[in-house]
């Protein structure tokens, strides 16, 4: 059942209970309240009556030699032609004997009217006959130490049809009210369900693929409130969708470029492993294809050794330790020089004193990859500047606390705004053939981002063509940098004394 025909039952059946119940508490108030007044006029007519039979046998009672039974039947005669309205009658009752019956139905009067009456006492008692109702009234008095009742009957059908009247005319009454409700509510109700189909044909279309699918519904209620939820949740679907997509394309261009990389040296290795195996080589040539196979056999190593760090890096924790930089900065440097002293290339390192946290071998691994990567983009003779300092309050930053900046910059070849930003994708390389010339395999730069990533650092690239490369990583520690910064121009200072 839909929604609308729900909401429609559930008020329909309330509202039909509230009109039965408050009907009826009001015709039953109505009927009680006339049936009273009628009870009360019986019991006074029945007082008109027992005044007057008792007002003539008094007179009676005064005089010798009477007969009681006859004389209360004249009296009875008497008083009924002169008093009783139409639709009324009475009956006397002397000692357990009907003396006067006016309509010979005294037999129809239950013996329960006069249960437990006493002297002076009233009862009365509504009877249903041949369809008719009709209230009986009894008074009780001793005259001559027998009992004395006199019953006054009266018809008060009419109350009940008028009952009856009311009833049939509420039951017509209260259907057409529920036949114009039940109009008026279905339209309210499907003006109230509208927007919840509006949602369940867009969930629909959703869930056959169309993301990008919204529900236009403006309203201060819960189902607009519902509505905006729906799109904020259709707009996360999106975003996830694509970056599902995005991962899904990376995924794939990394088995095809590793495919790629591993295919390349293998080829070689394999070629000249076969030319050796084969032929008759002079034993210059033999070398030249030993040198082959090492030096490929090298850059697959390397490779690997790379992939293995970065797969390890995204699946666990790095311990991170107080790191001096001027100190890392020399170790860094005493590695790099041999292949920049190879290319005549001049690094200049200039290092503000200062303690950062972090892992020193990996971030060793960074600046060595950054250097090499300068190193392959300039040209015999270039200088790459490797450069820290502390960044204060104002000083091109905006996260509120002091950071640590270390940047490379060289002033080789430089690189488009699209290879800058791509440059940290994995086997992903500006110029392939200068990179495999130098003997990398675009995973350099996957490696250095991760790297910065796990530190909770910001790497950033300037970069153009011929000018020249500048990245710069930012290191943040909100808790302890001002500290550690502290100490760490401390000990420069003592080391220059």
């Amino acid at each position: 059942m839909k929604f609308r025909y729900k909401v429609l039952t559930v008020n329909l059946v309330l509202l039909s209970l509230g009109l039965g119940v408050v009907g009826y508490l009001m015709i039953h108030r109505s009927f009680e309240t006339v049936l009273n007044t009628q009870v009360k006029n019986a019991v006074v007519e029945n007082n008109l009556v027992q005044s007057s039979i008792e007002y003539g046998l008094l007179q009676l009672l005064n005089s010798e030699g009477y007969n009681i039974k006859k004389e209360l039947s004249d009296i009875g005669s008497r008083v009924a032609g002169s008093m009783l309205t139409s639709g009324s009658s009475f009956y006397i009752k002397y000692a357990d004997t009907y003396v006067y019956s006016e309509d010979g139905k005294e037999a129809a009067i239950s013996e329960a009217l006069f249960d437990g009456l006493d002297v002076g006492g009233k009862n009365y008692l509504i009877c249903e006959e041949d369809g008719r109702f009709e209230i009986y009234v009894t008074s009780y008095n001793r005259v001559n130490g027998e009992a004395l009742c006199v019953i006054s009957r009266s018809d008060i059908s009419e109350t009940y049809q008028l009952m009856d009247s009311q009833v049939k005319y509420f039951r017509i009454v209260i259907t057409g009210i529920l036949l114009a409700a039940s109009a008026i509510m279905y339209m309210i109700s499907m003006y109230l369900t509208r927007p919840m189909e509006k949602l369940n044909l867009v969930t629909e279309r959703m869930a056959e693929g169309h993301y990008d699918t919204r529900v236009n519904i403006v309203s201060g209620d819960e189902i607009g409130l519902l509505a905006a939820k729906f799109n904020h949740m259709g707009d996360a679907v999106m975003e996830h969708v694509d970056e599902l997509n995005d991962m899904i394309h990376r995924r794939d261009q990394f088995v095809a470029d590793f495919t790629h990389e591993i295919k390349t040296p293998m080829t070689a290795i394999i070629g000249y492993a076969d030319t050796m195996r084969s032929m008759e080589l002079s034993r210059e040539e033999e070398i030249m294809s030993l040198d082959y196979i090492v030096s490929e056999g090298k850059r697959l190593e390397a490779m690997s050794a790379k992939l293995f760090e970065l797969i390890y890096l995204k699946q666990h924790a790095i311990e991170k330790k107080p790191i001096h930089v001027t100190d890392m900065a020399k170790e860094i440097e005493r590695i790099v020089t041999p292949a920049l002293e190879r290319k005549k290339i001049r690094l200049q390192s200039d290092f503000e004193p200062a303690v950062i946290c972090g892992n020193r071998e990996l971030l060793v691994t960074v600046f060595i990859n950054l250097i090499d990567n300068a190193r392959k983009a300039s040209k015999e003779g270039d200088v790459i500047e490797f450069t820290g300092r502390i960044l204060r309050q104002g000083e091109e930053q905006d996260r509120g606390a002091m950071c640590y900046e270390v940047s490379v910059t060289d002033y080789g070849i430089g690189m488009t705004e699209e290879d800058a930003k791509r440059m940290c994708d994995e086997f992903y390389m500006a110029d392939k053939s200068r990179a495999r010339r130098e003997g990398g395999a675009g995973i350099g730069m996957s490696l250095v981002a991760l790297i910065v990533e796990r530190h909770g650092a910001e790497l950033s690239v300037q970069s153009r063509i011929a000018e020249g490369t500048a990245i710069k990583i930012m290191f943040f520690d909100e808790g302890e940098m001002q500290g550690n910064l502290g100490r760490g121009r401390n000990k420069g200072n003592e080391e220059k004394k």
